[in-house]
């Protein structure tokens, strides 16, 4: 199997989950995830934390994925995006791996992360510019 390209988006409120879980599975190339803030205006506090990139072949099938297209019709001259395709993932064989591996985090915390997260193939400039996010220019994360 390949790697595959996704942009995971994660809340504030998900990214030490994101971080503790991609760290406990993945030490090397799971540190350091999740680190660039954004938020709807480009300044703190951050309300998301990108990450993007290839990940192995073991993640994207347990990983959410959401395909979107920007349209153009009458109604919306300047575009809407909508999404065309969507897979909800596998949280229970995120959480399989959890307990193995034994990463502090709770179910719910999997469940929560999968609900609220925002991962596509989109380049991360596009994934920003349809969630009307930005990069946080000061702070740390």
């Amino acid at each position: 199997m390949n790697w595959v390209y996704r942009t995971m988006i994660v809340t504030a409120a998900d990214a030490v989950t994101a971080r503790t879980i991609a760290e406990g599975i993945a030490p090397v190339s799971g540190a350091g995830m999740w680190t660039s803030a954004l938020s709807p205006d480009g300044n703190a506090p951050a309300t998301h934390y990108i990450s993007t990139g290839s990940i192995g072949p073991e993640w994207g099938p347990m990983l959410p994925l959401a395909t979107w297209e920007l349209v153009y019709d009458e109604q919306h001259p300047e575009g809407v995006w909508t999404e065309t395709s969507s897979y909800p993932g596998e949280p229970a064989t995120l959480w399989a791996a959890c307990q193995q591996y034994q990463i502090p985090v709770t179910e719910q915390q999997v469940l929560d992360l999968f609900a609220h997260s925002d991962v596509t193939t989109q380049e991360p400039a596009e994934a920003l510019q349809r969630m009307g996010l930005k990069l946080v220019q000061a702070g740390e994360p």
